[in-house]
């Protein structure tokens, strides 16, 4: 069982070596490459300027390096997208050479998803050794490998569920109100603890001001208005023709107008944001569990919406193994899911790490339902390994696109350029991309089934429904459960 753990915490940072391996620092990589534009927007806020427009934030990050950025990121700014008061984090890190800073935020990253995983490991009743195995892909990938926060929010947000458990509303608040550094996954929790947790409710409009406050002393009034008036409206319209998860995305693909795209993402975000509320409040009365109030919406939310990346996705997995481990009936359906949901085929298709992808699905599978479950899960991991070479080698894969630069305006929003680059080259509107978001909304859509199956089931499992950490049982294989 040790051997077992030891390996588990080590899956997501050797996986990351690996990468860093095979995109050696001698040549342009995209290593800390959305960390580059969060560095460069600490430094120009550092300089008194505006960290949303095109300039300085582009000279930054085309000599921010080494590492060199990729040469076709050059011409454009990666924009930096955050909240003022979530850009601040990254100031103190503007400070120092961008290697080393890089370095630092890499440790921080893997620090906090460590803490992130051991309160989740509390909160939801598994083990440590299942969530590791459960976060480990994605969180190699697309999320230390290029620098993302989310880290931070799931260790906000695993902090705010156990809070939320213990009673303790103002700390519980608080935790939420700091996983706003993405708001659109922690809105989803936070609006769901205004409603059923009226305790929650003046610690989080508090700890809001002090941040809203914050954000407008780094940036100044007019910038943080621009903020929510301009920045957010633009990025999700230069976002739009980025391939990921978002309902929005998906329709730009198929050739609707990004305008009507964004809004049909926005109408399907609130309805998931709403019925994840709805569901988690029945949840919650059936376990007297409020952790599952902080849980279960951003499960939802991520599902559709206006901008899913694959980090974002992961938020939903504690509240799919929470219901899990809790219930028999619908376990088979919420561990299947995952362990589809869990693999970035994208990324791990595309490179030797793809023979992971079997061995990932396939240990899931056997440590949550049997050894026989497991083999199915890999094998048909490697059944979709094997099409991604099928669709690549019948030309059914993405075209090669040249990306050709306008004279952007100093003064214009970085989502000016970036929304350019996007359009031309990351939309990729071919069978192979279109092919590879469905084994990831399939999973997750049977997670978020199994939740609302486990919620509104006619009679309540035998796992100890009404406890807030199950124990092991017959059915449970040992490593599945925390001890």
């Amino acid at each position: 069982m040790r051997g077992a753990n030891i390996v588990a915490w080590l899956l997501a940072p050797a996986m990351l070596a690996a990468l860093v391996a095979l995109n050696p620092l001698s040549r342009p990589t995209y290593l800390m490459g959305d960390f580059r534009a969060f560095y460069c927007a600490g430094a120009v806020i550092a300089q008194n300027a505006n960290p949303y427009l095109e300039e300085p934030l582009r000279g930054c990050e085309r000599e921010a390096g080494p590492p060199q950025e990729p040469r076709f990121l050059a011409p454009v700014a990666l924009p930096a997208p955050l909240p003022p008061y979530a850009l601040l984090l990254f100031v103190p890190f503007a400070l120092l050479p961008f290697p080393v800073a890089a370095a630092l935020y890499g440790a921080l990253l893997i620090a906090a998803m460590s803490a992130a995983t051991v309160l989740f490991a509390r909160v939801t009743g598994a083990s440590s050794v299942l969530l590791n195995v459960a976060f480990a892909a994605i969180t190699a990938t697309v999320t230390y490998y290029v620098g993302q926060p989310v880290p931070l929010v799931f260790l906000a947000l695993a902090a705010a569920a156990l809070f939320a458990r213990g009673g303790a509303w103002t700390a519980a608040g608080a935790c939420a109100v700091a996983a706003s550094i993405e708001p659109h996954v922690a809105l989803p929790a936070l609006a769901a603890m205004l409603v059923a947790l009226p305790r929650t409710r003046v610690p989080i409009a508090i700890c809001g001001v002090v941040l809203g406050l914050a954000g407008v002393l780094a940036v100044g009034l007019p910038a943080g208005i621009a903020y929510v008036r301009d920045v957010v409206p633009a990025h999700a319209l230069a976002n739009a023709y980025e391939w990921q998860f978002s309902l929005t995305s998906l329709l730009t693909s198929l050739g609707v107008a990004a305008p009507v795209a964004v809004g049909c993402g926005e109408v399907m975000f609130a309805a998931m944001v709403t019925a994840g509320i709805v569901v988690a409040r029945r949840l919650c009365a059936m376990t007297g569990d409020a952790a599952v109030l902080v849980i279960v919406p951003p499960a939802f939310a991520v599902f559709g919406g206006v901008h899913v990346h694959f980090q974002q996705l992961a938020v939903a997995f504690p509240a799919i193994v929470y219901v899990m481990v809790r219930y028999r009936h619908v376990r088979a359906l919420a561990a299947s899911g995952l362990a589809f949901a869990m693999i970035p085929w994208n990324v791990m298709g595309s490179t030797v790490l793809a023979g992971l992808s079997p061995l990932l699905a396939g240990t899931f599978g056997a440590l949550t339902i049997g050894r026989r479950a497991g083999l199915v899960l890999a094998v048909s991991a490697a059944c979709i390994g094997f099409s991604l070479l099928g669709l690549a080698l019948t030309g059914l894969g993405p075209a090669t696109i040249d990306f050709v630069p306008k004279s952007y305006p100093p003064n214009s929003l970085a989502e000016l350029s970036w929304g350019d680059f996007s359009r031309a080259a990351l939309m990729r509107p071919s069978v192979m991309m279109q092919w590879l978001r469905l084994p990831t909304l399939a999973g997750l859509a049977c997670g978020l089934l199994a939740i609302a199956r486990a919620a509104y089931a006619t009679r309540v499992a035998a796992d100890g429904a009404r406890s807030a950490r199950p124990a092991a049982d017959a059915a449970s294989p040992a490593v599945m459960v925390a001890p």
